[in-house]
């Protein structure tokens, strides 16, 4: 059985949750099947092709009974809308889940707590109120016309609003699941956030080998031990900075072995070296958002006239070595295909590494395809791309978090003495901004910005800033969360990893991971955690995401796995398999 969790409410609580309650919530018990498709005819098939409820059905004598395949293939027929109907109705009996908001929509007129990217903006990078409004409008009505009549400051057109108003029918609904509340704006907790993405944004051309001896490491350490509402591991360390508390993580290197390893695509060998822009603090590179004019641009979705300045690259490719390499990676991948490579990886270790669950690992005559073989799990991955699902409705339906870049902005007008936001006292007073504002002067300098003086704004990675949607829940946090989900499930959590490497000092090459020396052995369970955490945290190195944002996705994208794999259950015919198990990334360990 699931092991209860306050995801998952009990079937009394969510009931009083519930918007309907049809009478097939609590059904007659299905007749079995032996009983059932005793006899049903054409009558019946008939009824049941135009909707009818199974129970609901007269008997009749089948047709042609004469015939095997004609039977079999009622059969099925029936069981398969029997599955089907229990997987809908179970759903239902889920009932609402309830979303709070931060309740910054209400609290600051001027919207200086929400996303606005793209509509028109005054000076102070502040929404016009009547744009804004019309997108609350649209989004109330959720009619792709309206959307169409918005007004736009610019070139950038808002990402994919109406997505999460799709409805799936596999898994839960998109508005039938937990979701997290991010952090307001003037509180502690985000003030804690906004600090560590500008130490991430210092520390990028840092290697990760120079963690324990660096002086800004030293100081980002110094500096994020100190706020209250700091929501990663304590205490910070040069091995737990800018990682997370989930079984693996905080062991070994910074980065996975299913971001190192070499692997095999359709028989192609490749390493997994990748092209990263160049290091500002110790090269030509650059940064984004630095100068005033660029960031506002931005903000009103770079209206004509403006230019959009792409990135200098370095011609090397490297390994995963710093923040900027890690950044970058979450940059160029496509959502899930981390996880295909893992996939790929682990199926290349051969049946060990398979968990012991799987019904096909131990056979003495059969092996698996179709169902517990390596199409089965692919399939899944894929299928679990519905998530995109859940976690739209939550960034554009219930929250409209303001990215990381627009914060910036409020932290720099504010330091100004341009406008009185209120951000929390904790980063206003902290050292971060005064190097934040020399590193910002040298990225100006270097681009002909600014008239070469320096800001407190966020420099990012992206030459837009960040993505044209909100920023809650981090879309690489919930498509880590399923997949890692699905992955532990399908592979034994505790393999240990064989020879395993790290990368070198500037990332041109790999060396040998020594476990007992250089750290602990390396598991399955823990390099997928650590996966998560490099593809999810990697967006906040990239400068777009806040840790908050990835930990709801870990969880949304959990709970979403949890539940297309509980209905995938009783569709197997392996009478032997006795379900899924996995541990979730806080550590619950889960039995379906």
């Amino acid at each position: 059985m699931e092991k209860q969790h306050e995801d998952f409410p009990s079937r009394e609580s969510a009931a009083d949750h519930a918007q309907a309650t049809p009478k097939e919530v609590n059904p007659p018990a299905l007749p079995s099947r032996r009983s059932f498709l005793g006899g049903l005819g054409g009558t019946a098939l008939a009824a049941l092709a135009a909707g009818a409820p199974v129970s609901e059905f007269a008997c009749e004598p089948p047709e042609d009974p004469t015939n095997p395949e004609t039977h079999r293939a009622q059969a099925r027929r029936i069981r398969s809308y029997q599955l089907r109907h229990q997987a809908a109705l179970n759903e239902f009996k889920q009932g609402v889940f309830p979303k709070r908001t931060n309740g910054d929509e209400e609290r600051y007129p001027h919207r200086i707590g929400n996303y606005s990217k793209g509509l028109p903006h005054n000076e102070l990078g502040e929404v016009d109120p009547s744009a804004y409004n019309a997108m609350l409008r649209a989004l109330a009505t959720g009619r792709f016309e309206d959307f169409e009549a918005l007004p736009l400051g610019g070139r950038l057109k808002l990402t994919n609003p109406l997505g999460g108003l799709t409805y799936d029918l596999v898994g839960p609904d998109a508005a039938a699941v937990h979701l997290d509340t991010p952090p307001a704006l003037a509180s502690p907790e985000a003030a804690a956030q906004v600090a560590e993405l500008y130490w991430m944004a210092l520390c990028r051309d840092i290697p990760f080998t120079d963690y324990s001896t660096d002086p800004t490491i030293a100081a980002a350490i110094e500096d994020l031990n100190r706020y209250s509402g700091y929501q990663g591991p304590k205490p910070i360390t040069p091995q737990t900075l800018f990682r997370m508390d989930s079984p693996g993580v905080l062991e070994g290197p910074m980065v996975s072995q299913f971001l190192l390893r070499p692997w095999t695509y359709d028989g192609i060998p490749i390493e997994s070296r990748l092209r990263v822009p160049l290091p500002v603090t110790t090269g030509e590179g650059i940064d984004f958002m630095t100068s005033y004019d660029e960031w506002l641009a931005a903000q009103r979705g770079f209206p004509a006239g403006t230019t959009i300045t792409p990135p200098r690259m370095d011609p090397v490719p490297r390994y995963i070595h710093d923040l900027r390499a890690l950044g970058q990676n979450a940059n160029s991948d496509v959502h899930f295909t981390p996880y295909l490579r893992a996939a790929l990886i682990l199926l290349g270790l051969g049946d060990a590494a398979l968990s012991d669950r799987n019904p096909y690992k131990a056979s003495r005559t059969q092996t698996g395809f179709a169902s517990f073989g390596a199409s089965h799990l692919l399939t899944l991955l894929g299928c679990l791309t519905r998530t995109s699902h859940h976690g739209f409705y939550g960034k554009w339906f219930i929250h409209r978090y303001l990215r990381p870049d627009a914060f910036g902005g409020r932290v720099h007008n504010r330091r100004q003495g341009a406008a009185d936001y209120p951000i929390h006292p904790e980063l206003l007073d902290s050292p971060v901004l005064d190097r934040i504002h020399a590193y910002n002067e040298l990225v100006n300098k270097r681009r002909g910005l600014n008239d070469g003086q320096g800001s407190f704004l966020l420099p990012v990675m992206m030459p837009i800033g960040s993505p044209t949607d909100p920023s809650h829940p981090a879309g690489h946090g919930y498509t880590a969360g399923s997949r890692v989900s699905l992955l532990k499930a399908w592979f034994k959590e505790d393999f240990v990893i064989p020879n395993p490497v790290k990368p070198n000092r500037d990332g041109t090459g790999l060396e040998p991971y020594v476990p007992g020396v250089d750290g602990p052995p390396l598991t399955v369970a823990g390099e997928l955690n650590k996966l998560a955490h490099n593809t999810s945290m990697g967006r906040d190195a990239y400068g777009i995401h806040y840790r908050a944002d990835d930990l709801a996705g870990f969880r949304l994208g959990e709970d979403v796995a949890i539940r297309l794999l509980r209905e995938e259950r009783p569709t197997y015919a392996e009478s032997v398999f006795q379900g899924f198990a996995f541990t979730r990334l806080d550590g619950t360990p889960i039995e379906l």
